[in-house]
């Protein structure tokens, strides 16, 4: 087909769009994206550390000869391990499919997962605790489907709309999961002194139950979204040449998932395993005090987020990104070193372990989100993002696996729980001086870069390399558009 002929399919498609009605629509749905269609990763947040209490009261009930390290460490990362699935296989459903088909699917599984691990049960306790491993994993499906389908709809919302898209991409995204951290924190306090430490089990069945309200309270508002303009006319859903894709676009996705990774590797060890840390650091407190500090330090979390969202756009993400990680380095090395003092003046101890978790909030938390949503074009933007967001987990998946068994060795050659614990931080802060270096080398800035510029430099790839650009938008290939502009109708369906 011709250069002319495609200029006119294009130009045909925008007329169908530009439909009085159909803008109305688009303008609702636009911000229904930007509100609600990162609200269920509040869940995720929720779900990724409401397991840390919930751990801790299975522990207490059953011993640890029954829920062993290894099993801990299993219902840790089953929901990684769910992530990492889920956002694979959303992030091509939401190319290949659209982003509402995803982005309600994903809900479903949300609630599934959670309903499942609530009523966990078996004929042994050792039963109980493998269906729980395994509704973990299908909440981890769902959690993490939604990192794609959640962030990649409201960066093109907010792009659409004339919105800030990094403040925006942060806000709905990594501000909201950290929400969902700092909700977790609280709900077990809330329901251990309502029940007193003989109602565990009910404690830990509603921890987790009471995260359903969160997905299911936005169903509606997500059945009324419509895809991007720019999905729409950017979608490639047939013969997608995925190693054309990847010849062309690998650098980039080491860049975006490789940082990811390492941000994750240290946030998630450190988050997940607070009580942990915190335990062994002030081993007289009772649970109820470690769950009332662990509030304490997990309101660093959004409040590191919330800063970063304002100054994302003012300097820049590489700035930023690789600053927050340089500061968080320090921090963590001043802890470890002085962790025999410090442990000393607990108060003191989680305000720093606060700021530790705070910088790399501002700075990881925030632009692994921002980046792997604005490094590539729309026609593969949901397929790369959960590439990324997979490595990312993937980093967690690994930190939680040999978080404890490094602590453990630790603690076992040197004797001292709490200097291993300085070790331990000292590791993860080279491992965010490494991320540092690798955003100030690799990581462009795309504060100012319009995504529209990303989808002209694929469609030439495309072209170049003697792919038909006229299949690219939704449906059929071929007449597809022209009968948009003529059915009008069709196109505000979609």
């Amino acid at each position: 087909m011709s250069d002319t002929k495609d200029t006119v399919v294009v130009s045909q498609h925008e007329t169908a769009l530009d439909e009085p009605s159909y803008n109305t629509k688009k303008s609702l749905s636009d911000k229904l994206s930007l509100y609600f269609s990162s609200i269920a990763l509040l869940s995720d947040g929720y779900q990724a550390l409401i397991i840390s209490a919930v751990e801790r009261c299975l522990s207490q009930i059953y011993g640890e000869s029954i829920l062993t390290s290894s099993l801990t460490t299993r219902i840790s990362n089953a929901l990684l391990i769910g992530d990492i699935v889920g956002m694979l296989v959303f992030g091509l459903v939401i190319d290949r499919l659209g982003r509402k088909f995803g982005i309600v699917l994903s809900t479903f599984f949300v609630c599934l997962g959670i309903i499942l691990a609530t009523a966990s049960s078996g004929t042994t306790p050792t039963g109980l605790i493998w269906m729980l491993i395994i509704a973990r994993g299908v909440t981890g499906f769902g959690c993490g489907a939604e990192y794609p389908c959640s962030s990649v709809t409201a960066g093109e919302a907010a792009e659409e709309s004339g919105r800030s898209r990094g403040f925006w991409l942060i806000i709905s995204g990594n501000f909201i999961i950290d929400c969902g951290f700092l909700l977790a924190s609280i709900v077990p306090v809330i329901l251990l002194a309502i029940c007193g430490e003989g109602g565990l089990e009910v404690v830990w069945r509603l921890s987790l139950g009471l995260g359903l309200l969160l997905p299911v309270n936005i169903l509606y508002f997500r059945l009324k979204m419509l895809n991007s303009n720019s999905y729409q006319k950017e979608a490639l859903t047939q013969k997608v040449p995925y190693l054309l894709i990847m010849k062309h676009y690998w650098p980039k996705l080491l860049v975006t998932g490789g940082i990811w990774a390492l941000y994750d590797f240290v946030t998630y060890s450190f988050g997940i395993f607070s009580d942990t840390i915190l335990a062994l650091a002030a081993p007289g407190n009772s649970l109820m005090q470690t769950l009332q500090w662990n509030i304490v330090l997990n309101v660093f979390y959004p409040f590191g987020a919330l800063l970063g969202a304002f100054f994302v756009d003012r300097l820049g993400r590489k700035r930023l990104m690789g600053g927050g990680f340089f500061i968080q380095s320090i921090l963590g090395i001043i802890i470890g070193a002085l962790a025999t003092q410090i442990v000393g003046i607990f108060p003191l101890f989680v305000i720093l372990y606060g700021f530790f978790l705070f910088f790399g909030e501002l700075s990881g938390g925030n632009n692994t989100i921002v980046l792997a949503a604005e490094m590539y074009p729309t026609a593969i933007r949901g397929t790369m993002y959960g590439l990324s967001a997979a490595l990312g987990k993937a980093g967690a998946a690994i930190g939680t696996q040999v978080f404890k068994p490094i602590l453990a060795a630790l603690t076992e050659r040197t004797g001292d729980a709490v200097k291993a614990q300085g070790y331990v931080f000292i590791i993860g802060s080279g491992i965010t001086l490494l991320a540092s270096a690798l955003t100030f080398f690799f990581v462009p800035d795309l504060s100012k870069q319009s995504m529209s510029t990303l989808d002209d430099e694929f469609r030439k790839i495309l072209t170049d390399n003697g792919y038909d650009v006229t299949q690219l938008g939704m449906g059929h290939p071929q007449g597809h558009n022209e009968e948009l502009a003529a059915d009008p109708k069709k196109a505000m369906a979609l």
